[in-house]
């Protein structure tokens, strides 16, 4: 049981940096209809950008400049660039974001060379968090969070930080959940993505809340860049590395659901986690979950029908 619950935890920090980088690429699809192959490289400069702050300012500083910085820089590349492709073919959109993240990851190997950076952890994230049983005491002198769990035999450790994670990613998605629900913005967007012409007639500005759109999945790559670097660790090819399971993410949790990138983020760290003992099998597992999920839902899980027509 133990093992099991270790393994559950695993699954939900996997899951955890699939999910805030997922997040941004099926909203950004969902409101502009724009594939965003570029998203990985926001994820990488997030992580680059943070691991300079915290080295300098602190890390909290990071955690409060590295969104808005990822928001003004994701606003500059909607308004400079991806907004002549909002009409442009699917294969189009793909080339263009996929090239531009080909120059941004150049340019930060040639800058910042091609090894690994090393991004720590700070000081209130670092340690064990302690989940005991029924009847089991934990010694005093083990330092870390405590936390029960009844089903537990002895106790098991966990790095904090990890749960630190999976803690900011849930916050994220309920943060984004009120926002495009409860919100007038919300509200706006989600009527710009059923009809974006009648809106235009009725006097609002949708391509300027698209903007913002565009720069607030930008943002959410950023929070995953500090959240998911010290895990990932910082190098020039991290982003493609994480940008394949993130849109196959978004792919069967269905194009354009936000609903379906968590439940996908969630079966893709618990398949990963779960086949990690098994070398040729956790290779691949992301691949199969896919094959079996699109012979059932073609769409994916909470697609909807016409998304990439």
């Amino acid at each position: 049981m133990n093992q099991i619950f270790l393994q559950v935890l695993t699954g939900l920090q996997l899951g955890a940096i699939f999910v805030l980088i997922a997040l941004g690429l099926t909203l950004i699809f969902g409101t502009l209809g724009v594939v965003n192959f570029a998203h990985g490289a926001l994820f990488m400069l997030g992580a680059y950008i943070a691991v300079i702050l915290a080295g300098k300012l602190g890390f909290v500083t990071a955690i409060l400049v590295v969104p808005l910085a990822l928001f003004a820089i994701g606003l500059l590349m909607e308004r400079g660039l991806v907004k002549h492709f909002y009409d442009r073919p699917h294969t189009d959109q793909i080339l263009v974001t996929f090239g531009l993240a080909i120059v941004v990851q150049e340019a930060l190997k040639w800058y910042f060379g091609a090894n690994n950076i090393p991004f720590a952890e700070p000081a209130w994230g670092t340690g064990q968090t302690i989940f005991y049983g029924t009847g089991v005491t934990v010694p005093d002198p083990i330092p870390g969070l405590r936390i029960y769990m009844p089903f537990i035999e002895g106790f098991v450790f966990y790095p904090k930080w990890r749960l630190i994670l999976i803690l900011v990613s849930m916050s994220t998605v309920a943060g984004l959940f009120v926002l495009l629900q409860f919100t007038r913005f919300g509200l706006v967007v989600r009527a710009g993505m059923r009809d974006s012409e009648m809106l235009r007639f009725l006097g609002i500005n949708i391509s300027k809340r698209f903007a913002v759109v565009f720069g607030l999945g930008s943002a959410i790559a950023g929070i995953a860049g500090v959240f998911g670097g010290p895990v990932t660790q910082v190098d020039p090819a991290v982003g493609m590395s994480m940008l394949v399971p993130s849109f196959l993410v978004v792919v069967i949790g269905g194009m354009g659901s936000l609903p379906g990138a968590v439940l996908a983020s969630i079966m893709i760290g618990m398949a990963m986690a779960f086949s990690v003992n098994v070398a040729w099998l956790s290779q691949i597992v992301v691949y199969l979950v896919a094959v079996a999920v699109l012979l059932i839902r073609p769409r994916g899980l909470l697609g909807q029908k016409g998304l990439m027509e």
